[in-house]
């Protein structure tokens, strides 16, 4: 009976430990930087830097004080002619500023197109190729505790 019990706790210790740390972001804000981004653990500092830079370049940008929500985000945006990035960020961001809406300043709107994604688990704003997802560490961790259990009985 203990047996299980520890074997559940050690589970939900596992599952827990990633909702318990904050969300980290890889970080960069231009297509040079962008070739090996930092990471970055969100908080509304790192969040409102985003948000500076996003109204360098967007007419609508939301203005937050602050909040515990945040997201990653990897917006880029070319030259659909030639496919040339003109501008790059990686970043945490607050989550109530609609990213992927944003309307871009005149000067660049007509010539310039966008790729824009957001998520919510750490470091997946960059190519996930060679990365753990939340749901790979949890199946990680079910098929541990399922042989600790069966190898104990």
């Amino acid at each position: 009976m203990w047996r299980k019990l520890v074997c559940g706790l050690v589970l939900v210790a596992f599952v827990g430990l990633q909702f318990a740390q904050s969300l980290t972001c890889f970080s960069c804000n231009s297509p040079q930087s962008c070739q090996s981004p930092s990471s970055q653990v969100c908080n509304n500092a790192t969040a409102n830097a985003t948000g500076d830079w996003l109204r360098s370049i967007h007419s609508d940008v939301l203005d937050t004080a602050g909040s515990n929500s945040f997201k990653c985000m990897n917006l880029t945006y070319f030259i659909a002619a030639n496919s040339s990035k003109m501008a790059e960020i990686l970043g945490c961001f607050h989550q109530s500023i609609p990213v992927c809406s944003l309307t871009l300043n005149a000067t660049n709107s007509a010539s310039w197109a966008k790729n824009c994604k957001t998520c919510d688990w750490d470091n997946c704003n960059r190519n996930p190729a060679g990365t753990f997802s939340k749901s790979t560490v949890t199946m990680i961790a079910s098929v541990l505790a399922l042989l600790l259990a069966k190898l104990r009985l």
